[in-house]
């Protein structure tokens, strides 16, 4: 019977042994009602520069829009399995003809001007997103979804899909108005081209992407919406010589210039001299004319007064001695003097 209870004594667990069970238990209920709250709730976060869309997507309930997170919000509470989509709210831009992700680079849109000139336009577009709760919605669920416009890439996508041909309709409707020179060379009908294409450009767009989707650059979410920037660059002729022939012909039209001023100064000194004939006479303006020039000097004496001129001196040659010992000299009379 001693054995027998000495086994059994054996058997029994002892203290320490169910502490550690114990220990492993809990920690082990603890991992799963980790990943159970986990699963029941689910944390959001956005930048500084980007707005949130939240939408349910539970197993019991609808993905139905739930609520707007702001920017820069942090370990936002939503439900498991719900989404957050997020759109920037700082300035974007489209650029064709430069760099930047959100361009199309060494691109240019082409028009023909009125004078059927093919010409290459860059184009630079600056706006914001339109940050009204019901107007951002509209844009998520009929653009942003379809292009994936709330990744990078699908943004750029979305901007290649729906700004791209509208910003060719407009140049195209109204470049059609203005010859080639004058876009090129003409800074007031440049301004008018690009106020006329931007007006143009801000009717087609509503309309392609079903509406006002787009703001100004200085729409900050509480002020007016206003309109996008809409700017070209000079429209350059496809064809480079065409560019040439304008410069000759410039260089023409410069040179003429420059020799109808200098007949006109002609002219216009011609028109002295006859004057001056008229009044001098044909010998009086030569006078008149060497005397300015230099070549005539003369000085004024006057009356009664003392003048002494210089006489310029030649220097004698010395004569070769003649055959009898005279000198070669003639010989010279003085001058009688007169009686006393």
């Amino acid at each position: 019977m001693a054995r027998i209870g000495n086994a059994a004594a054996a058997l029994k667990p002892k203290g320490n042994g169910s502490v550690k069970a114990k220990v492993i238990g809990g920690v082990i209920a603890a991992v799963i009602a980790l990943i159970i709250v986990i699963n029941i709730f689910n944390f959001a976060d956005t930048d500084a520069n980007r707005i949130g869309l939240h939408y349910g997507g539970g197993v019991v309930e609808d993905k139905k829009f739930k609520s707007i997170i702001p920017p820069g919000s942090t370990n936002k509470l939503i439900g498991p399995g719900d989404t957050v989509y997020t759109y920037p709210t700082d300035q974007r831009s489209y650029i064709i003809g430069g760099d930047g992700a959100d361009s199309a680079a060494g691109d240019e849109v082409t028009v023909v001007s009125k004078d059927n000139v093919r010409l290459g336009v860059r184009v630079q577009v600056y706006f914001t997103l339109n940050r009204d709760e019901s107007v951002l919605r509209s844009f998520h669920e009929r653009i942003g979804l379809k292009t994936e416009a709330y990744e990078e890439d699908g943004w750029n996508d979305m901007l290649q899909s729906y700004f791209r041909p509208q910003i060719d309709r407009a140049l195209a409707a109204v470049a059609t108005n203005y010859g080639w020179a004058e876009l090129y060379n003409n800074e007031s009908k440049k301004s008018q081209f690009q106020s006329a294409a931007a007006k143009e450009f801000t009717r087609l767009l509503p309309a392609a992407v079903g509406g006002d989707y787009f703001c100004g650059p200085g729409y900050n979410g509480n002020n007016a919406c206003g309109e996008l920037s809409f700017t070209v660059q000079k429209p350059m002729p496809m064809d480079k010589g065409i560019i040439d022939g304008l410069e000759a012909k410039q260089r023409a039209e410069l040179a003429r210039a420059t020799q109808e001023q200098k007949n006109q100064q002609v002219n216009v000194e011609l028109q002295s001299v006859k004057q001056q004939v008229a009044m001098l006479g044909a010998q009086g303006y030569l006078l008149k004319s060497a005397i300015e020039s230099g070549k005539i000097q003369f000085m004024v004496i006057p009356q009664n007064g003392n003048v002494s001129i210089p006489v310029p001196t030649t220097t004698q040659q010395s004569q070769p001695a003649q055959p009898n010992g005279q000198s070669g000299q003639e010989p010279t009379t003085q001058p009688s003097q007169p009686a006393r």
